[in-house]
């Protein structure tokens, strides 16, 4: 069995250029995570995460 697979990842950037969203997608498992930029310090932070069922011994 093969353990590897293609994935694509999807970056999502706000008009200050910092990251608001990835997403990343393969046959076994898709995932997001979504950031917030805090106004007063230009960080960001995790304000959702989703992702799909994944089964880790289903790739062995």
């Amino acid at each position: 069995m093969n353990t590897l697979e293609f994935y694509q990842q999807t970056y999502t950037y706000d008009t200050g250029n910092n990251l608001t969203n990835l997403s990343h997608q393969a046959n076994s498992s898709t995932w997001q995570q979504t950031l917030t930029i805090h106004p007063n310090n230009n960080r960001g932070t995790e304000t959702q995460q989703s992702t799909s069922d994944f089964d880790a011994m289903a790739t062995y």
